[in-house]
């Protein structure tokens, strides 16, 4: 069984200021390489002959720009073809549009992942599910303590239970916000009496899924009719669109393999937990993405690139990665910190925990600690900033005393166009979604409330009031 990928950028609307029109989210530096090149890094591990990778029209230039320059120049083997897609739309739309692209079953990645979690065994839980499961979906759960868990913001994840030998995805919900109740369908309850409702579970936006999963008319009227099939013509010729959000395409063939009166003829969705022993980051936030430099920080071995020119008394940590061409004079120090290529720091500088990227440039007396400095940054004379983000090409001026602070030159609103931000950065269902789930629960006859029997919640404050 052969697999493409399909690898999502969206615009990254959580890492601002870090991100620009220049810099897109795919091309943020993670340990001074590319966010792009650690998924397409796993595709290539996974033995993948094609990959698609989708991100907005704005995006198109430089990223294309990245993979022919960069990440091609850079592979021996030129086994895996990596195609660069412009689309501006939801992602069941995206995923639909590329129709025509998608010979084989395939994986659905997002550009913003670090993991240890090897590609062969997701490949290896899909190829081993039922022949009923039409797709295959990768939650987990924060290990990290120092993670903001404020932007962590988990939806209501229905299945069976994670213990069987082939879970099964049952239903997805946003968290409750009015009353804090959730009403789930008696219809559900028959069919899979031990149902879980997890709250901690986090999706990773992995899925394996079957093509035959694109021709599916998911079989129900209503269903069928928030799905929002339209035809579009231009570029390739005809593509079918799908105006609704991935997630909750995955939500509709999860709920179709039980709302039908012949569910056990109907495609299912299998689920897997990362284990606890491996690692799993996303870089949806400031707070994440210095996470992730940090692990791969530690998960690598390293050498200091000739090209990096210290005076005598600088000192750079066995910790650290310094790129090329950085030059760091007398009684400078630099500790568990990634340093970017190009940059000139003064005397007597501090890093500790730091995130530098290219072109950066420090005064004498500077101490950054738990930082994340853009690309082309100045930081004048005796300058302290503790736990900052500093945009790219800011004027940090002299003496500056700053803690927690986003440091920036202008207001991005306006630059970034994220009114068709891609899934991975989603955490609302669409109001065609919202509408959907109102008519759910007209019917009372056939809802239970979440506190009824027959339902494990393994989060006790789920419906506390308060």
């Amino acid at each position: 069984m052969e697999f493409q990928a399909i690898i999502l950028c969206g615009p990254g609307k959580g890492l601002e200021p870090l991100v620009s029109p220049l810099l897109p989210k795919a091309l943020l530096p993670i340990a001074n390489k590319p966010m792009l090149y650690y998924a397409l890094e796993w595709c290539q591990r996974a033995g993948l002959s094609s990959v698609v990778v989708v991100c907005s029209s704005g995006a198109e230039q430089p990223i294309s720009k990245y993979i022919t320059l960069g990440y091609n120049s850079m592979q021996t083997s030129k086994s895996m073809k990596v195609e660069v897609v412009a689309h501006d739309g939801e992602t069941g739309s995206i995923v639909k549009a590329l129709k025509d692209k998608i010979k084989l079953d395939f994986i659905l990645l997002p550009c913003d992942f670090i993991t240890d979690l090897p590609p062969q065994t997701v490949v290896d839980i899909h190829r081993n599910q039922p022949l009923k499961t039409i797709g295959t979906g990768i939650w987990y759960k924060n290990s990290l303590d120092t993670m903001d868990k404020q932007t962590l913001k988990p939806d209501l994840t229905i299945h069976t239970p994670i213990s069987n030998p082939h879970p099964q995805l049952l239903d997805i919900y946003p968290r409750p916000k009015a009353n804090n109740q959730l009403h789930v369908r008696m219809s559900m309850l028959w069919e899979y009496p031990q149902a879980t409702i997890s709250t901690s579970l986090l999706e990773s936006f992995i899925y394996v899924f079957s093509r035959k999963a694109l021709d599916h008319d998911f079989g129900d009227a209503d269903t069928a009719s928030s799905i929002a099939v339209t035809s579009e013509k231009g570029g390739g010729g005809e593509f079918l669109k799908w105006k609704k959000p991935w997630t909750s395409v995955v939500r509709d063939f999860a709920r179709d393999s039980w709302r039908h009166a012949k569910s056990a003829d109907r495609d299912t969705v299998g689920m897997y937990v990362v284990p606890k022993e491996h690692s799993f980051i996303r870089c949806k936030s400031v707070s994440a993405y210095l996470e992730a430099n940090r692990l791969i920080l530690k998960q690598s071995s390293y050498t200091m690139p000739p090209t990096t020119a210290t005076a005598n008394g600088a000192a750079i940590g066995r910790d650290s990665l310094v790129g090329i061409g950085t030059v760091m004079e007398e009684k400078t120090s630099v500790k568990r910190s990634i340093v970017g290529a190009d940059c000139i720091f003064g005397r007597e500088c501090r890093l500790s925990g730091c995130v530098v990227m290219d072109g950066v440039v420090l005064g004498d007396g500077v101490h950054l600690d738990n930082c994340i400095i853009g690309n082309g940054v100045i930081i004048e004379d005796k300058a302290r900033l503790v736990g900052c983000t500093v945009e790219g090409r800011y004027v940090v001026r002299k003496a500056t005393q700053s803690k927690n602070e986003i440091l920036r030159g202008y207001s991005a609103e306006g630059l970034l166009d994220t009114s068709d931000e891609y899934e991975d950065e989603a955490n609302e269902e669409t109001d065609e979604d919202e509408e959907e789930d109102d008519d759910d629960e007209v019917d009372e006859n056939d809802l239970v409330e979440s506190e009824g029997e027959g339902i494990d919640v393994d989060d006790d404050d789920l419906f506390d009031r308060s």
